[in-house]
């Protein structure tokens, strides 16, 4: 008996111990997120530039890695249009995102049952900060306000009003579900529109 009670506990014992190995620390999950934002690179054919384009204008696949590890490609840098240092500006967005570390998930919210996300951002330019929260106007939610975050919002840095970017968003600067999740996400197109 005391054998099998002993055989029990070394199982019980290896089992909690090979249940720990399965959680990952944080920098393990920087590396994973790390080797899957290089593969989705290499994917896609991404290229990524030493520095922003003088004459702001980019290839297909070719990015620019920002200050706080965004990756950023510049469809169309907009009507010139900017939000000023510590100017609170109401953005309305439309963007395409893809989940695709663990699983590929890929939301279209630019599909005609989708409603747009408005975001509230105010730069600091200064600080390379960009203060962001969903506005809720109490109509109905198309559920992307999940996605609002800094990383969304990282293109206003460099173009304006009606602008179209592409973005590589790690999960450290994305929106609180994302984070919680350990997931970055590609938006493959993003659409800001300044409210009036």
């Amino acid at each position: 008996m005391k054998k099998i009670t002993g055989f029990v506990m070394l199982m019980c014992a290896a089992l909690s111990v090979s249940s720990c190995d399965d959680t990952k620390s944080y920098t393990e999950r920087l590396e994973a997120e790390k080797d899957a934002i290089e593969r989705l690179m290499e994917q896609e054919g991404i290229v990524v530039l030493d520095d922003y384009p003088a004459d702001g204008v980019f290839r297909e696949n070719e990015f620019v890695k920002l200050e706080n590890d965004v990756y950023l490609n510049v469809i169309d840098s907009g009507n010139g249009n900017r939000i000023g240092e510590g100017v609170r500006q109401n953005v309305i967005c439309r963007f395409t995102a893809r989940i695709f570390m663990s699983d590929t998930v890929t939301i279209d919210g630019f599909a005609s049952n989708y409603l747009p996300v408005t975001m509230q951002c105010t730069p600091y330019y200064e600080y390379n900060m960009m203060q962001t929260t969903a506005v809720q106007d109490g109509s109905a939610s198309s559920g992307l306000e999940m996605y609002v975050s800094e990383g969304l919002a990282s293109g206003l840095y460099h173009v304006g009003d009606s602008a179209e970017v592409k973005l590589i968003v790690p999960f450290k600067i994305s929106s609180t579900m994302l984070r919680q999740m350990y997931e970055p996400v590609y938006f493959t197109r993003v659409r800001y529109i300044f409210e009036k």
